[in-house]
């Protein structure tokens, strides 16, 4: 075989993503955020979701 093909990945099996749109100010102080704690942005995202899940789990 030439080709090394990979099967298309159905929607079924992608990773659910998450995004929204901030003005300036808050992608500063995100950026100040994920540099103080040594993590990426999507580690920070996900920690703050998790925790914001976890403190309202009586509420949903």
């Amino acid at each position: 075989m030439l080709l090394d093909v990979k099967e298309r990945s159905r929607k079924v099996d992608a990773t659910p993503t998450l995004q929204c749109r901030v003005n300036e100010f808050i992608f500063e102080k995100f950026g100040q955020l994920f540099e103080h704690y040594n993590c990426s942005n999507s580690s920070l995202l996900r920690s703050i979701i998790e925790d914001c899940l976890q403190r309202h789990k009586g509420v949903i």
